[in-house]
């Protein structure tokens, strides 16, 4: 077993160096992209003080917008005049995987998960451009329609722990190579989830950071429910851990992106 996790290292360390060689010339500077999901408008809008603190912007991905309240769509409004950008994550929240398993017609998916919200989103005065999936599934065909139809770019899920039957599969953050975006005008791209199931460490993220500096590459991070006060919610991120996180951007000179900046100036 530690003969397996040493040649795994090895491989990491490999893959890392391969991808610090392909730095390019007038690219834009290094960062983080950081993107929050689902409906925790409240929360999200209490995080307004402390993105301005580090002078950082984000990507909000909203579900179910059209049972969202008055105050909740303007709180929306105020976070894109902050240079947020308010991006989409369907109508109903549906995995579209499940969707198809469950006998769904692939039609009625983008009529009544993505149509239907973007609908929602431009009633309310949005204009969303990129998708977050839900629940991490995609497939290259329902990815080519929403890359031709609606969208330009859209965004999946890493994680540094993946867990099948009783085996734990883990890997370092610099060695996750689809995290880190190079300005290549790549439409697809992965976000390492940050929520406190995960177990990833400050050490990890310090070490993602330091890869993306290195590399001249943005480093791109999600969660969803901000935790200002200690608790065991899984699919919660401590805003505690994220100030650290941006002080360390900060103090390493790194830029903070929004999701749709990064295909927009990898096209320039």
């Amino acid at each position: 077993m530690k003969k397996l996790l040493f040649l795994l290292s090895a491989l990491g360390l490999g893959l890392f160096g391969c991808q610090e060689s392909k730095s390019v010339k007038n690219s834009p500077p290094a960062g983080i992209a950081l993107s929050f999901d689902d409906r925790y408008v409240e929360e999200w809008t209490r995080l307004r003080p402390l993105l301005k603190k580090y002078n950082a912007h984000a990507t909000f991905y909203v579900t179910q917008f059209d049972s969202l309240t008055p105050k909740e769509i303007e709180q929306l409004h105020q976070l894109v005049l902050d240079g947020h950008e308010i991006g989409a994550h369907g109508a109903a929240h549906i995995r579209v995987l499940d969707w198809l398993r469950g006998g769904g017609a692939l039609d009625d998916f983008y009529r009544y998960e993505i149509e239907a919200e973007l609908l929602s989103m431009r009633k309310a005065g949005f204009k969303p451009v990129t998708f977050a999936h839900v629940g991490g599934q995609q497939t290259w065909f329902t990815d080519r329609r929403l890359l031709k139809d609606y969208f330009i770019l859209l965004r999946d899920v890493s994680m540094t722990e993946r867990r099948v039957s009783l085996l734990t599969f883990r890997q370092p953050v610099f060695a996750i190579d689809d995290i880190y975006y190079h300005f290549d005008s790549n439409p697809k791209v992965h976000s390492l989830l940050i929520d406190q199931y995960t177990n990833i460490t400050d050490a990890q993220l310090k070490d993602g950071l330091i890869r993306a500096k290195n590399t001249g590459s943005v480093l791109m991070l999600l969660g969803h429910h901000p935790l200002f006060d200690s608790s065991d919610e899984p699919y919660a991120f401590s805003v505690s851990r994220l100030e650290k996180l941006l002080a360390e951007t900060q103090r390493m000179g790194l830029k903070t992106y929004t999701m749709a900046e990064l295909i927009r100036l990898s096209r320039r």
